[in-house]
């Protein structure tokens, strides 16, 4: 995937909540039929039985082992084959972020069929043991859950680019955060990359902050800092090589740098390496040992 799209989702990702507001497990009565214009995400999980949904002018026959994201604001029938009970886990959860429905942008398939549903199952009976617990880590358990399940639904649903290129405002910060991958040893300045967008500077600052969640100059820092650690990881370059190719001097990098990860450039390094080699040797004896 293009990395501005990635960078994008990623960053919806960072600052993404789901407020759940009720999960359980049901099962219905046979030939049972609903209709709802819900105003919440319906997450399902088809454990057993069969039947039939249709949202809008799309119908989606239900079996079991399918992982379903219905989105909100349509109107939807459900309706269980004559001679079947269906059961199912779900949940009901809202999600936003800014102006824009993150499920709407990435253009999310409703169903899909994991390759490991007992792995869901189960973690829908954690957010549902969460929702009800009375402990207060209660909310970190049931967040916690949540993220699994939407990770695993997210991974099998794959994303669509052709969407993505789509979309009007993407395809405005698609230009402007190739732009700052480009210029990241030099200054880039607000008016630039408003220019870009075609944009008003004052405007185009709380565009960007919705979108990607930090404000231009901010996300210029981080994208330096992210870029510093990746060059660092390398032996041939030396911090000052690294402070030029990211636009800094060096005292103004060693100090961000260590505001940003809590070590100096140096130790970044050196601790980058000792890991990577100490993983090396504990994946060499995990072979020998088989």
């Amino acid at each position: 995937m293009k990395l501005t799209y990635k960078t994008i989702i990623q960053n919806y990702f960072h600052r993404f909540h789901a407020e759940v507001s009720m999960a359980a497990f049901t099962r219905t009565n046979p030939g049972i039929r609903d209709q709802s214009t819900p105003e919440f995400y319906r997450f399902w999980m088809i454990q057993e039985g069969g039947g039939r949904l249709q949202i809008g002018g799309r119908c989606l026959d239900l079996q079991p082992g399918q992982l379903l994201l219905v989105p909100p604001g349509t109107r939807q029938s459900f309706t269980a084959e004559n001679d079947e009970t269906v059961g199912l886990y779900w949940c009901h959860f809202r999600a936003s972020i800014g102006d824009m429905d993150m499920f709407e942008l990435l253009q999310l398939p409703i169903s899909v069929v994991p390759s490991e549903p007992e792995r869901v199952a189960g973690l829908f009976c954690r957010l549902i043991d969460a929702c009800h617990s009375t402990a207060l880590t209660r909310e970190l358990h049931i967040r916690s859950a949540m993220f699994e399940l939407l990770a695993c639904y997210l991974e099998y649903g794959g994303f669509s680019e052709s969407s993505l290129r789509e979309n009007e405002p993407l395809d405005k910060i698609d230009h402007v955060l190739q732009y700052i991958e480009e210029h990241l040893s030099g200054p880039i300045a607000v008016e630039d990359m408003a220019r870009l967008a075609y944009l008003h500077p004052n405007y185009f600052i709380g565009y960007f902050k919705n979108l990607i969640g930090y404000a231009p100059a901010q996300y210029v820092l981080y994208r330096r800092l992210e870029r510093a650690k990746e060059l660092l990881e390398r032996k041939d370059a030396s911090i000052s090589d690294v402070a030029r190719a990211v636009g800094m001097q060096n005292h103004y990098l060693s100090r961000m740098f260590r505001h940003y990860t809590g070590l100096t450039p140096s130790r970044y390094r050196q601790i980058y390496h000792q890991t990577a080699a100490h993983c090396e040797q504990a994946a060499d004896k995990e072979d020998n040992e088989w």
